[in-house]
């Protein structure tokens, strides 16, 4: 807030009049009585002569301080009083200011009081330093708005004359009604005077609101005056302050310029960039002469102000370093976790995996904008301010990682029913063909249902077949070696059997109402867009070698106990399969 109140008052003030020259000093007071003053204009009189002039000056100013001072003793009325001890304090002043020009005349410009003052002067407040600063930009600020506060000024005194004429004019409305109910001589003669009085202090008052009716009709209306004054200012502006803006930013741009570019060709230079202890302090460098860049061109441009006398600019600039070294004090400790990150020294460093997002990155570089790389992404290349970073962790990884759960191309199966292929995945998106339509997910939809890639590692189909309880003595020495010969002969005569690169077939379990077999298809990722058909030929095929071989299918049955008395012991059949 306090810069951005710095930046408002900087080009409120920039089109005002020029303040550069050097300010006059203020007159001293005279050291000689106004005879003296002329006769050493006109004859130049001799340095003896000055010195005697200043001494009989000093004794008359001494006598009549003497005579003040009896007076004083003498005067009782406060009034007298007041006024003869201001009398003295302009007589010791002018008598204190006598002496030290005449010890000055001697001495050739020096006197006691030039050691007092360097005395005082050696005791620094800055506060008063502040104040020399600010002055000039708070008389600028005067002199813009000198009209309208002028206009404010006169319309409240317009106000205070009105409210008096009214009040003059009842007055004397009432005071005429009284003198001519009045009969006794004494009491008119009390009336007109008093009625005089009246008609002097509003003819008084009319009089003033006249005066003031008629500045702020000058005041109000624009003339020809004003657009010739404004035209005078903006010359004034692009030949003085104009100018010196100019050169001062053209200064701080200049050498900014020029000392990126050296650092710049300096960076290019061959080194030993492969060596992390080389990295960090060729970090450091750069990040060292990217402030001492800075700090030398604003210093530039100080100077530039300074040489032109630009006094106004030179104390804009100055608050506008002041305003930000203040808005960066709270927010110091957060910089020096960034300079830190700059350095290579944080907990995101370059070359290392980072997690944002919920996607892999890696750490391409480390700058005010790092870049973040994800290859396995459409355009996953990521520019980030270095503040993101500041609360992130990074680590080293393992060229086995994955960046990502698929790339496109691949076959997926999401929260194991939703069956597809990746057309695009970007930062932001996956899409994917399902049923031959595409749909897009946000990336975090899409991690979050899980995706099985069939085609970066493979897959397996497995499946549970259940026979019959009739089967016992011979599903392990005649069943299982006769249904996986079964399941080869057929695989053998289908288009994805090359991709086939292995088949389990096996006793699995003996439940309450089935003897259950395992059969495990497994294949490469090629053939990861035969995977429903690869699911319903196995199906179709353990089905027709049961038909083959006259295998009994099991199926779940529940058995009820009832008492004898009642009914004997029923199967009841239970969704069959």
């Amino acid at each position: 807030m306090t810069f951005l109140k710095l930046v408002l008052f900087f080009f409120f003030v920039l089109l005002s009049p020029d303040i550069c020259a050097q300010p006059v000093p203020a007159a001293k007071p005279a050291t000689a009585t106004t005879t003296t003053t002329t006769k050493q204009s006109t004859e130049s009189p001799s340095s003896e002569e000055s010195l005697h002039e200043l001494l009989v000056t000093i004794k008359e100013t001494e006598k009549e301080r003497a005579a003040l001072s009896e007076q004083l003793k003498r005067t009782s009325d406060p009034a007298g009083v007041q006024q003869i001890q201001e009398q003295l304090e302009s007589l010791n002043q002018r008598l204190l200011d006598l002496k030290n020009s005449f010890e000055e005349m001697v001495t050739g410009g020096l006197s006691l009081a030039t050691l007092t003052r360097k005395s005082e002067e050696a005791l620094f407040d800055w506060q008063k330093e502040l104040e020399k600063i600010v002055r000039p930009l708070l008389d600028e600020l005067k002199q813009l708005t000198e009209r309208p506060r002028r206009i404010e000024q006169l319309k409240s005194e317009q106000m205070v004359q009105e409210d008096r004429l009214q009040l003059a004019d009842t007055a004397i409305a009432k005071l005429e009604k009284a003198l001519s109910q009045t009969t006794a001589s004494s009491v008119k003669r009390a009336l007109k005077e008093l009625l005089n009085q009246w008609q002097e202090q509003r003819e008084n008052a009319e009089n003033r609101l006249q005066r003031i009716n008629t500045q702020l009709q000058r005041l109000s209306t624009p003339s020809d005056e004003l657009g010739e004054e404004f035209v005078a200012r903006l010359q004034k502006f692009a030949s003085g302050r104009g100018l010196n803006l100019v050169l001062a930013l053209s200064g701080f741009v200049l050498i900014y310029v020029a000392l990126m570019g050296l650092g710049r060709i300096i960076s290019r230079l061959p080194s030993r960039k492969h060596e992390p202890g080389t990295r960090r302090l060729a970090r450091a460098i750069a990040l060292l002469l990217r402030a001492l860049t800075v700090i030398l061109a604003s210093l530039i441009a100080k100077l530039i102000l300074y040489v032109r006398g630009d006094w106004l600019l030179l104390g804009l600039m100055i608050l506008l370093m002041i305003g930000l070294t203040w808005g960066l004090q709270k927010s110091l400790p957060r910089y020096i976790r960034e300079i830190r990150l700059l350095l290579n020294m944080g907990g995101v460093r370059e070359g290392e995996r980072i997690l944002y997002n919920g996607i892999p990155w890696r750490i391409a570089s480390l700058n005010l904008f790092s870049t973040l790389y994800n290859p396995l992404l459409h355009g996953g290349l990521l520019r980030l301010p270095i503040d993101r970073l500041v609360d992130l962790q990074s680590r080293p990884y393992s060229p086995e990682e994955p960046w990502f759960p698929s790339q496109e191309g691949d076959i997926v199966i999401l929260e194991g029913d939703i069956y597809g292929k990746v057309l695009l995945q970007t930062p932001e998106i996956v899409q994917i063909q399902i049923i031959g339509a595409t749909t897009t997910f946000s990336i975090a939809d899409y991690l979050g249902k899980n995706p099985r890639n069939l085609s970066r590692d493979g897959f397996a189909i497995p499946i549970i077949f259940k026979l019959d309880y009739q089967h016992q003595e011979v599903i392990l020495t005649d069943i299982v070696p006769t249904l996986r010969a079964y399941l080869e002969e057929q695989l053998a005569q289908q288009s994805f059997h090359p991709h086939l690169t292995g088949l389990l077939v096996e006793f699995n379990e003996a439940t309450n109402s089935s003897l259950n077999l395992l059969i495990v298809g497994v294949f490469t990722g090629a053939g990861a867009e035969d995977y429903w058909s690869i699911h319903r030929f196995l199906h179709r095929t353990i089905l027709s070698a049961c038909n083959h071989y006259n295998w009994v299918i099991s199926f779940d049955q529940l058995t009820v106990h009832l008492p004898p008395a009642q009914q004997p012991l029923l199967p009841l059949v239970n969704n069959p399969t």
